[in-house]
């Protein structure tokens, strides 16, 4: 693992950069302009990781039903 400068090797010279510039406002408004629960999402084009073939998300959720999921492993 590269050594970013900080305690335990994270990344902290970045993220005060990134707090610096304003970053994480524009992340948290975008959050809470995100999609809720139940509510159905426009469609748009997915690109499949085993092929990358592009998939509508309405193709998906007209045979079953689709949960998505959209999160950070930070």
């Amino acid at each position: 693992m590269p050594d970013h400068g900080g305690m335990d090797g994270y990344n902290y010279a970045c993220f005060d950069r990134h707090v610096a510039g304003g970053a994480d406002e524009r992340d948290e408004a975008a959050f809470r302009g995100s999609f809720r629960a139940g509510e159905q999402a426009e469609d748009f084009a997915l690109t499949r990781l085993d092929g990358g073939v592009l998939v509508n998300l309405a193709d998906l959720w007209r045979s079953k039903p689709l949960v998505m999921e959209f999160g950070s492993f930070t």
